[in-house]
């Protein structure tokens, strides 16, 4: 999982102590803190911040809670934001009020510091996945019109053919409508891979490297000679922590990608290297395609997108199983690059100690 430290929470209270106890409370368990004195500094704030979570009190001069969570809800870029509200009442109508303008929590003061963190770790695990869904549908149906309206497409000519004398010209859409039916059930083998990461609880333990990558490298081999291309690895590989079936699906899409689109007789190079400042094991896939530009490479990875609707050229689902994954592991991904010069997609892993590599 991410720390929670990649998790931004605006504090609106104009109770300066409270304020400060609540800020000092969040960034002591690792949460990024911003802090507004009443609800026009907290509007202000949130539209600045676009944080994940926002606390607010109910009353507060100027701007209430209640105004500035109708607000927030107006807004189409902040209404997804889960808005916790604190308040000293303790009565149905206030809840009830608060829970039909779309507060995700209510707290009653004085608090816990446990009934805090506890409410914001639910509400963020919500918001993200209600974040996956909104993505899921954007994703899906792209993935998915193309290879469906090509099979449609190709079966109707084929149809419209029937009897005809030119077999190899039925036996032509056939084939392509063939080859649109295994891209659906590919997609359809990606999304479940996604959902059960989500379901699956795993323990991370040493993973031997060489067979993960072999393994990887035979699930590729048809791929690799259709495209020519040529695999050098550098080793040996660090030992490192994680779950083989897993990683296995990250090697298989980061390996494919830059078969497929690094360029003619894609030259493609592995390795892995340790990163003893935070005990982790980065691993690598470099091609020598043509780059990507600073925009396709902020928005591969970028959290705020999660299932990123901005689409990369051919990458589609394949690197939102990959993040998912990684992050599971208690790991990271990213992605070097510049125009011209080819692009290195990477993944951190937690370090083992001695073991299989």
């Amino acid at each position: 999982m991410n720390s929670p430290s990649q998790s931004t929470i605006v504090i609106v209270e104009d109770n300066d102590t409270l304020r400060l106890t609540l800020a000092d409370m969040l960034e002591l368990n690792g949460f990024n803190v911003v802090t507004a004195a009443n609800g026009i500094e907290g509007l202000a704030m949130a539209r600045n911040k676009m944080p994940a979570l926002v606390i607010t009190d109910l009353q507060m001069p100027g701007m209430t809670g209640f105004e500035l969570l109708s607000v927030l809800r107006e807004d189409k870029d902040l209404r997804g934001i889960p808005v916790i509200m604190m308040s000293g009442k303790n009565d149905r109508a206030t809840t009830r009020r608060g829970m039909e303008l779309g507060a995700a929590d209510f707290i009653t003061k004085p608090f816990s510091e446990d009934e805090v963190i506890r409410s914001i770790t639910t509400r963020l695990k919500m918001k993200a996945l209600l974040d996956d869904l909104d993505a899921f549908g954007n994703t899906v149906a792209h993935d998915l019109k193309n290879p469906l309206s090509a099979l449609n497409s190709r079966l109707e000519l084929a149809g419209l053919m029937l009897g005809s004398s030119d077999e190899a010209l039925v036996r032509e859409q056939l084939t392509e409508a063939t080859a649109s039916a295994r891209r659906l059930c590919g997609i359809i083998d990606e999304l479940l891979i996604l959902a059960g990461i989500r379901r699956e609880a795993i323990d991370l333990l040493p993973l031997d490297m060489t067979a993960v990558v072999t393994e990887s490298l035979h699930h590729l081999g048809t791929l690799l000679r259709k495209q020519s291309a040529s695999i050098q690895t550098r080793g040996p590989w660090p030992a490192a922590m994680g779950h083989a079936p897993w990683v296995v699906q990250v090697w298989v899409n980061f390996i494919s990608n830059a078969a497929k689109y690094g360029g003619p007789q894609p030259q493609i190079t592995i390795g892995g290297e340790a990163c003893p400042d935070r005990a982790a094991v980065r691993f690598w896939v470099q091609d020598n395609g043509p780059g990507l530009d600073p925009t396709a490479r902020n928005s591969m990875f970028a959290e705020s997108t999660k299932l990123t609707p901005v689409r990369i050229s051919g990458h589609g689902l394949g690197l939102a199983i990959v993040r998912r994954i990684v992050e599971k592991l208690d790991g990271h991904v990213g992605v070097e690059s510049s125009p011209g010069t080819g692009a290195r997609f990477w993944f951190e892993l937690p370090a083992a100690g001695p073991g299989p590599t």
